[in-house]
């Protein structure tokens, strides 16, 4: 398990996290507050994670949350955004590595890595969505390359 602290990171930021009841949601961004909401009584993981999630809201400079209302496209989009960038930061990439090559089960290699299995699999997501960005650009160069020996 990596040593990030989301917890951290957001009080580094000035921002402070609010432990209280809530209802159909682990944590949530309160942009207009600047304050971070967390439900009581999860256990380490879920609060690691879900800090690791509204921290990426914070950093990625979302402003709307879908908490309270019906997601609509643009909040469905940062939702997304939000948990791939908390997967980065929470697994690094020899840690994904390790863990693609270990051959276990999702829900052992998410428990050693200190994360619940959806941000695991967030993790194996954006793994993919990198490669994939490397690989285009990796082609571009190539064509670009090809045009520079051309010329």
């Amino acid at each position: 398990m990596s040593d990030y602290d989301p917890e951290a990171e957001i009080e580094k930021l000035g921002i402070p996290v609010e432990y209280l009841p809530l209802h159909d949601v682990l944590a949530a961004w309160d942009a207009d507050r600047r304050k971070v909401y967390c439900a009581i009584g999860l256990s380490q993981t879920q609060t690691r994670c879900s800090l690791g999630h509204e921290l990426a809201h914070i950093e990625l400079g979302h402003h709307r949350c879908s908490y309270g209302t019906a997601p609509v496209l643009s909040t469905l989009s940062q939702e997304r955004a939000a948990e791939l960038w908390a997967a980065r930061k929470l697994i690094s990439v020899v840690e994904v590595t390790i863990a693609k090559e270990s051959g276990l089960p999702t829900n052992t290699i998410a428990h050693a890595l200190g994360v619940t299995e959806r941000m695991y699999r967030a993790r194996l997501l954006a793994e993919k969505d990198d490669e994939s960005r490397w690989l285009g650009n990796l082609g571009a160069d190539s064509v670009t390359a090809g045009r520079v020996r051309s010329t």
